[in-house]
């Protein structure tokens, strides 16, 4: 009997497996005690069943991969010759069935880790959100508050003959000495031009800053304040702002 040829043949897998009859087990024990190299056959299948089995129940070692498909390649020290061609039939399934057994796995942690991100840019933006919640709802109490304050006075300023249906209002209160704008309709400014706002005093004007109109006119913006204004009007200017008014395109005015 051929050592060899009988290695070759598969059958050791299948004894080792537990799928001989009683027979054939019985002849294979025989040979083994016979055939040193049988033997280490044996060993060796048995050895690589059960790092299979380990490796159901745990997280591979980092190079195990590797490792395994540089066997494949190399032979690794099983069969008789260096390449992938002269492992022996069942061994292959083995190194097959590991391959798959990581892949499995390392499906499984990158699913896990891209859900961990999901998760984490899902917190990320509640957190945004509600940050930016606290900070509207903060916004709005503070105009509440100075909408209530009975210091707080008002003016209308209506359109003029370059937009008459323009309107805006300014809110200012003295003992606060604080500002603010309420554009309400006004034109959607070029993009090359600005709003001015400008309170009159003495008969002078003095700027108020520069302003687009934002997507919700509802909203105050605040302004710097201006003592002993007599009126308020909104120019259209260049961007960035004028010293001096451009009479000829005031949009809206209201005197106090």
């Amino acid at each position: 009997m051929d050592p060899k040829t009988y290695i070759a043949s598969g059958i050791l897998e299948h004894y080792v497996l537990g799928k001989l009859p009683p027979e054939q087990e019985a002849e294979v024990e025989e040979y083994a005690q016979q055939y040193p190299e049988i033997r280490q056959e044996i060993d060796a299948i048995e050895e690589a069943l059960k790092e299979y089995a380990l490796l159901q129940g745990r997280t591979p070692p980092p190079g195990v991969l590797t490792n395994i498909l540089q066997s494949v390649e190399e032979g690794d020290g099983i069969g008789d010759g260096p390449s992938a061609p002269n492992l022996r039939p069942a061994l292959w399934v083995l190194a097959v069935l590991l391959i798959g057994a990581l892949a499995a796995w390392f499906m499984s942690y990158q699913n896990g880790q891209e859900q961990q991100q999901q998760i984490a840019s899902l917190e990320q933006e509640m957190t945004a959100l509600q940050e930016s919640c606290d900070s509207i709802q903060a916004q709005q109490e503070q105009y509440l508050q100075f909408l209530q304050d009975p210091d707080t006075r008002s003016t209308i300023m209506r359109g003029t003959e370059v937009s008459p249906q323009a309107i805006a209002a300014v809110y200012f209160n003295p003992e606060a000495e604080a500002t603010y704008l309420s554009p309400r309709a006004l034109p959607a400014t070029p993009s090359d031009k600005q709003y001015q706002l400008w309170a009159i005093v003495d008969g002078a004007p003095v700027s108020m800053g520069v302003f687009d109109t934002p997507a919700d006119t509802a909203d105050l913006q605040e302004v710097p304040y201006v003592e002993n204004a007599q009126a308020y009007a909104v120019t259209l200017e260049p961007r960035g702002g004028s010293e001096t008014p451009t009479m000829e395109q005031m949009y809206v005015i209201g005197e106090i």
